[in-house]
């Protein structure tokens, strides 16, 4: 079953359908871990509840996957991120909340073409305390090394039974697989895997699940990716996650921070 890792995967599970797996929900296969930690990390909820994750990469704007916006990426009243929450249930103070101003959607984002070039930005109304609790991730908008260590951050399904409410921040680590490989593990006519994606894998079914889409995936403590799509959780297909290096959203990226964040 595709697992759509941001946004469209959890979006469709939530509401009951069958067809896609979104990444909202808990690491899969992972280990609990301190948000005070990553506390560039924030969750992003439309009217309250729990879409997918994101990350702070300026005190003013947060990424994310494009797919976590559900289509409505002009409709941003009911749109907010909360930072410094270790498990979902817990109680957000004032300062660790903020809504969203506006979106940037990267213009070559197709949901009908497989999540091609997976990625959003969120200007946020007011800018997040980064001298108080909250932190920035940096981008490494680099190539990554062959086989290079990842680790994958979010608050997604454990597991393929559903998506806890009350979920506590996860991350599981995971490797990178080269591009040949992904396309011959998950690539198919309906679901391509192009240049602005790259593909992970963790040992003993370690993965991103229903409830992570649109979280970070680091490498050296910087942000190289986002959480996507995949097959399942913790299935032995590697997850796929949107690639900050590809050109054409590296420029992207680049270009929405210099004119918004």
């Amino acid at each position: 079953m595709l697992r759509l890792l941001i946004g469209l995967a959890l979006l469709h599970q939530l509401e009951g359908s069958s067809l896609f797996t979104p990444r909202q929900g808990k690491i899969f296969g992972g280990k609990t871990t301190l948000v005070k930690d990553h506390s560039f990390l924030v969750n992003l909820r439309r009217g309250g509840k729990f879409r997918c994750g994101g990350a702070i990469i300026s005190p003013n704007c947060v990424l994310t996957a494009a797919h976590c916006l559900e289509g409505r990426h002009h409709q941003v009243r009911d749109l907010t991120l909360h930072a410094q929450q270790q498990c979902l249930g817990d109680k957000s103070p004032p300062e660790h909340v903020r809504s969203a101003w506006y979106v940037g959607v990267s213009p070559n984002y197709c949901r009908q073409r497989g999540l091609d070039s997976d990625v959003a930005v969120i200007r946020l109304s007011s800018p997040f305390d980064i001298a108080g609790n909250a932190s920035m991730v940096k981008i490494d908008f680099n190539d990554l090394p062959p086989h290079s260590n990842l680790t994958v951050l979010g608050w997604g399904a454990i597991n393929e039974e559903g998506h806890n409410w009350n979920q506590c921040l996860q991350e599981a680590n995971v490797k990178l697989i080269s591009h040949s490989e992904c396309i011959q593990s998950v690539g198919s006519e309906q679901q391509k895997v192009t240049n602005n994606m790259f593909c992970a894998r963790g040992d003993n079914a370690r993965d991103a699940c229903q409830g992570d889409s649109g979280g970070p995936i680091i490498h050296a403590d910087r942000s190289v990716g986002i959480v996507s799509w995949g097959y399942g959780c913790g299935s032995g297909y590697p997850g796929v996650y949107t690639r900050l290096s590809s050109p054409a959203i590296t420029y992207w990226v680049k270009s929405f921070i210099e004119r918004h964040c």
